[in-house]
């Protein structure tokens, strides 16, 4: 099989899962650097999943800015302050969020959780199909690498 023909099985494969998890497929490439053969999916939301992604954004965060309850603000009130800022960062550095906080936090587009979930789909489908015959690195990527300086954009190759 040529590169073409890997890139056309894999874009048969891909794009109908991909429409039902709320992605198009931007752009696949099966192409050699360096004596290492890279297969890359640039993918992004459709539009629907982004209105979506940002109403759900923004319930969210007209949520966190509800006024407490009571019973919310006596229980701020009676928990135990620190006694000094060396006590306060003895648990680690209080700027660092924790994982609900960042979990909380919208970015709009392709999130890199999107890309491993997209990848792990596609690479169990791949280690079974097993046809493409050179070996390769696989990569699922947002559609922002291809925007950025690391791609040529008139010529769509890697730098």
């Amino acid at each position: 099989m040529t590169p073409q023909q890997y890139i056309e099985r894999v874009n048969e494969f891909i794009v109908p899962y991909l429409g039902k998890n709320g992605f198009s497929l931007i752009r696949t490439d099966f192409e050699s650097e360096d004596g290492n053969w890279f297969l890359r999916l640039y993918i992004d939301l459709t539009e629907d999943e982004m209105k979506k992604r940002l109403e759900a954004a923004e319930a969210q965060r007209d949520e966190s800015v509800q006024p407490q309850s009571e019973k919310e603000n006596r229980l701020n009130v009676d928990a135990p302050q620190p006694q000094s800022e060396e006590e306060d960062c003895r648990d680690g550095d209080a700027s660092q969020q924790t994982e609900d906080e960042e979990e909380q936090e919208f970015v709009p587009g392709v999130s890199i959780n999107d890309c491993v979930k997209v990848s792990r789909y596609l690479s169990k489908w791949l280690d079974k199909a097993d046809f493409i015959k050179e070996a390769y690195t696989m990569e699922v990527c947002s559609k922002g690498f291809l925007d950025s300086s690391l791609v040529d954009s008139e010529e769509g190759e890697s730098k």
